[in-house]
């Protein structure tokens, strides 16, 4: 579950994690929360709606006679010629004349602006710090109520992320870092940022109004495959079924784009609008579900083996226990159990997407939840990890159950890596 903290006050937000503790009481699980951070990002105030034609005046103010821009760095970067852009691009304004105080724009489409829409000047991006006062509450109140990630907006640089990593470890937090991919400097980067980040989000809304609709296609695979290639879950966002904000079912077309991210090898797909606005969120999720387990199917597209790439960082070489792990697991064709006090392991074998199941284990309720969000990954909570003989024959009996008559494992494969021991067994069924 994810809150997007550019909307809404703790007091909002409170509420939601509430429902969640809630639920988690309901479903007896532990859920996974993902925070996002405002970022260094320009946002319209509180005004309501506006609808306008092509060709209409629209004023931005930070005086009130206008539609209010609080960021003074707005009025720094608009210059008269400028294209902004917001709801995804679904608006387009051209700037005619700007001020330190004041931007005036003419429509070039027909739209409705809202309260609290992301707002980009093409070609342009804020040299502002990656973490500012509304960035600090949101961190503070993701690390009181126990959330497993924050997500990093309009990261530019593996030291944006450093110093979000830095603040969250003086406010006393452990969570998990998804570096969002929504500009060029982060495009250009991107390599030292999936070094950086536990995680990527491609969130091609942002994306798109900042680089250009037609490049994303393109940038989403190249994002996607090093991710693979460093051993980062990477997932992709925006639009995914877009029309199911006001419609029952998919387009063709998002059912074929989803099935294509799935086949590209990406981790996790998010839902955004049409789960926090849209009017069939139920619907949305189930048809995500079953567009991706269809794809899932395909074993061609999907379990395509991806060799550790040695990168300067010795990323790649750190990479060899789990991809040989993952090897063995192929050529056996049984399960994995990984007994661990920490991702590392489970996160490098999830991105190779093994034709089969991976259980974690822990006694870490934060490592159980941050575990949900890698693909293939079963976690599986027990106090007490001492006794190894009635963890195994726990497993087996959990196996033996789920697997279908048609297709049984006679052997699964357990990996214990408690004090970094990497002891490996063949365990027969």
């Amino acid at each position: 579950m994810r809150i997007n903290f550019a909307h809404g006050e703790t007091k909002f937000w409170g509420e939601i994690v509430s429902a969640i503790r809630d639920l988690e009481a309901l479903v007896r699980d532990y859920i996974c929360l993902i925070g996002d951070l405002p970022g260094p990002s320009i946002r319209l105030g509180d005004f309501g709606e506006l609808s306008f034609k092509r060709g209409s005046k629209i004023v931005f103010s930070n005086t009130g006679d206008g539609i209010p821009v609080r960021d003074i760095e707005f009025y720094e970067l608009a210059d008269e010629g400028d294209i902004i852009l917001l709801d995804d691009g679904r608006v387009v304004l051209e700037v005619v004349s700007s001020s330190w105080e004041r931007v005036e724009t003419i429509a070039l489409t027909d739209g409705i602006l809202r309260s609290g829409k992301g707002l980009a000047i093409r070609g342009k991006e804020m040299s502002s710090q990656i973490l500012r006062e509304r960035d600090l509450e949101a961190l503070r109140f993701s690390i009181e109520n126990s959330f497993s990630y924050v997500g990093a907006s309009h990261v530019r640089s593996p030291e944006d992320l450093r110093v979000v990593r830095k603040t969250i470890q003086s406010l006393g937090g452990k969570q998990k870092i998804l570096a969002k991919i929504e500009n060029m400097s982060a495009v250009k980067n991107i390599e030292s940022i999936a070094e950086e980040a536990d995680g990527i989000v491609i969130a091609r809304g942002d994306l798109g109004m900042n680089v250009g609709l037609e490049e994303i296609p393109a940038i989403q695979r190249k994002v996607i495959n090093i991710c693979r290639e460093m051993g980062k879950p990477c997932i992709v966002a925006t639009q995914i079924l877009e029309s199911m904000m006001s419609s029952p079912v998919p387009t063709r077309a998002e059912v074929g784009d989803l099935y294509n991210v799935v086949a590209q090898g990406v981790d996790g797909i998010m839902l955004t609008g049409e789960t926090a606005v849209g009017i069939y969120p139920i619907d949305a999720v189930k048809w995500a579900k079953k567009v991706i387990e269809r794809a899932e199917k395909d074993p061609e597209i999907i379990y395509r083996d991806l060799e550790p790439k040695e990168l300067a960082s010795n990323t790649g070489k750190k990479s060899r226990f789990p991809y040989g792990i993952y090897k063995l697991s192929e050529s056996m064709q049984a399960p994995i159990v990984i007994i661990d006090e920490n991702l590392k392991n489970a996160t490098m074998i999830s991105v190779n997407k093994p034709k089969h199941r991976i259980y974690f284990i822990t006694n870490n309720i934060d490592l159980y939840r941050q575990a949900h969000l890698l693909w293939g990954v079963e976690p599986i909570y027990i106090k007490d990890l001492s006794g190894d003989r009635d963890i195994i024959q726990y497993i087996k009996e959990k196996i033996l159950k789920e697997t279908s008559e048609s297709n049984p494992y006679d052997k699964l494969l357990l990996i214990n890596n408690i004090s970094n021991k990497k002891s490996i067994e063949i365990v027969e069924l």
